[in-house]
């Protein structure tokens, strides 16, 4: 078996690993769609996941049970956050609906940067990379002072 990619982990390098290990870490939701990593047989580029070509989205939990134009009902409590706890292990909150969650990002209850879960998904993802919750998330929020 080929070992022969890396991800970024905190802007290291982390690797090698094969493309079937890379695989399992995306449907878990450990790299999202927008994560670096890099083939080394490719030369040495850095891209998000969901540019290489190895990769389809449906893969990525980011990607998985969203539908573009389709009609979301934003008060259904269905989604899960991971909230993490100092010198303890993160608990899950919820349910929330997607308008429990806007309105957490607007008031900073919520980061951009927490997991979150819903029923249908692989593995877990940032609020930031799913559809749902981009409207809501300003360039501030995303920027390394605004990370949590």
């Amino acid at each position: 078996m080929k070992k022969n990619w890396f991800r970024s982990i905190q802007l290291k390098p982390v690797g090698p690993f094969s493309l079937e290990e890379m695989r399992a870490f995306i449907h878990r939701g450990e790299i999202g769609l927008l994560d670096l990593v890099l083939d080394e047989s490719q030369g040495d580029v850095w891209k998000p996941a969901a540019e290489w070509g190895a990769f389809e989205l449906s893969l990525f939990p980011a990607a998985q049970s969203f539908i573009p134009g389709m009609e979301l009902d934003e008060n259904v409590p269905e989604w899960v956050v991971l909230v993490e706890q100092k010198g303890s292990a993160p608990l899950q909150e919820g349910p929330y609906s997607i308008a429990n969650i806007k309105n957490g990002i607007r008031s900073g209850k919520f980061s951009p940067y927490q997991h979150i879960w819903k029923s249908g998904l692989s593995g877990w993802c940032q609020v930031k990379d799913r559809p749902e919750f981009y409207a809501s998330i300003t360039s501030e929020q995303l920027s390394p002072e605004g990370t949590n």
